[in-house]
């Protein structure tokens, strides 16, 4: 069985949440493993693709992720297909990865970066989208497939089933009164431009909005904020509450975050709980 035909068991009998970042994985793996035997595949030939991507300077996150994807691929092959000749050559190779972007601007910058996104806008959605991610932290998809019989106004929170989140675990967003103006635009909107349309991020013909990175990058650009992606929203919302000083615990079960260590990058933002912690210690 050659890597083609692992990957294209693995991608046929499996479900994926991010079928985009699986096929950009295997875009780059192709050319270093395709058309070879997955029984002859060794550390060695891993070792080489990591040294490869590493000369051309990208980052070891992504590295990773790409090998996580060709590791999980023969998992399934050897596992489901009753394959213990197939090997897993990926398997604790300790690569080391980076902890991970955390990118966060000031709430002035968020004014400016809302007022920026109402320029020339013949619509409010993505001034309500930065609005909605930035006081809920929730993911793009979270947001753009977002329906309206899901959202509780009056209980102020939005709620998304298990296949709405990257975790596959049912949870509740809590709205504050930002979020809440926000949804009440759209809302106004839709009724009068799209009525009927089940999705918050709806249009004309019962459609929604699948994307807003042209509008965000132009907002961007007008607010003078540079560096500044469309998932730099949910850090910014994360970093904005450590400050705020709410425990990481707290920040973990409000985004959704699959364990305590993604939510642990953003300690450093919050030292004087770190310095009020051992203040408590009494003197002996």
């Amino acid at each position: 069985m050659i890597f083609e035909e692992a990957v294209g068991i693995y991608l046929a009998g499996s479900s994926h949440r991010s079928k985009q970042r699986d096929h950009y994985s295997l875009q780059r793996l192709l050319p270093h493993f395709g058309g070879r035997l997955v029984t002859e595949l060794r550390r060695a030939d891993v070792r080489s693709y990591i040294a490869l991507r590493q000369a051309e300077g990208v980052k070891g996150s992504t590295i990773g992720r790409e090998l996580r994807f060709f590791s999980a691929a023969l998992n399934f092959v050897r596992l489901e297909h009753d394959r213990p000749d197939i090997g897993n050559p990926v398997q604790r190779l300790g690569l080391e990865v980076s902890e991970g972007r955390v990118r966060w601007i000031t709430q002035d910058q968020a004014s400016r970066l809302v007022e920026a996104s109402e320029m020339y806008a013949r619509r409010p959605h993505l001034a309500c989208f930065i609005r909605l991610a930035l006081n809920t932290g929730a993911r793009k998809s979270e947001l753009l497939k977002l329906t309206w019989s899901r959202v509780d106004r009056e209980r102020r929170f939005f709620l998304l089933e298990s296949e709405h989140t990257k975790s596959a675990k049912r949870r509740t967003v809590p709205l504050n009164d930002a979020a809440l103006d926000a949804l009440s635009v759209l809302r106004g909107w839709g009724r009068l431009n799209a009525p009927g349309n089940p999705w918050v991020f709806g249009h004309g013909g019962g459609r929604r909005i699948t994307t807003f990175q042209t509008g965000f990058e132009g907002a961007c650009e007008r607010a003078g904020i540079d560096d500044y992606r469309i998932h730099d929203m949910r850090h910014t919302c994360a970093s904005w509450l450590v400050m705020a000083g709410v425990p990481l615990m707290v920040v973990k079960d409000l985004l959704g975050h699959s364990s305590v260590t993604v939510t642990e990058r953003y300690a450093h933002l919050a030292p004087d709980q770190i310095q009020s912690a051992v203040q408590r210690l009494l003197p002996f």
